[in-house]
């Protein structure tokens, strides 16, 4: 019933043929026309073309949490944040948090899975960010980063790594829902 509604609601909105504006390495500026039959105005909105992301929260066997420092773009400065990156086209979003986990910490475990999803901001995006979770981690290899990539690894208790996201530590947006999807399926409290 819910998707029946969600169409009927949509359909009160009209919307051009999406165009391209500007294409860069990560994402693609769209545009189109949208009309809104409750005004009848009508105007360009535009979105960012992203591919989907994964944040992977990787604990050992001591449930020590695996976490990284790099520098991002966006805010100037060096993140604590954990590992991830985007999904390549065509591959699932669970390999994608497997493959990233072990380029930027040299660690891989099991039991891996997705445990959330979230549209990071579907005002202006298009993309998911899932969360996979991998229990029982151990370094098995060398990072093995990308050319614009320093990352620091490093490693916090359970409860550590979630007094972070309550003392503002971790500022991540994308971070914290998956530290919070993570303090769901473990049954942790963060605040």
């Amino acid at each position: 019933m819910e998707n029946s509604k969600n169409n009927t609601e949509k359909s009160r909105w009209r919307t051009s043929p999406i165009r391209s504006l500007i294409t860069t390495p990560v994402m693609n500026l769209l545009t189109s026309r949208v009309h809104c039959a409750r005004t009848g105005i009508e105007k360009d909105f535009f979105k960012l073309d992203f591919p989907s992301w994964v944040n992977i929260v990787a604990c050992t066997k001591e449930k020590k949490v695996i976490l990284i420092r790099q520098y991002r773009f966006g805010t100037d400065r060096i993140e604590l944040e954990i590992p991830g990156g985007a999904v390549n086209d065509g591959e699932p979003p669970l390999e994608a948090g497997l493959r990233e986990l072990l380029e930027e910490t040299g660690y891989a475990g099991e039991n891996g899975r997705i445990i959330g999803k979230v549209c990071p901001n579907p005002a202006i995006q298009d993309n998911f960010c899932y969360t996979v979770l991998v229990e029982n981690v151990k370094k098995i290899a060398e990072p093995t980063l990308d050319e614009m990539e320093d990352i620091d690894i490093l490693t916090l208790s359970e409860d550590d790594a979630l007094a972070c996201i309550k003392d503002g530590t971790i500022n991540h947006g994308l971070v914290l829902n998956a530290l919070m999807f993570y303090a769901m399926v473990s049954g942790k409290r963060v605040f």
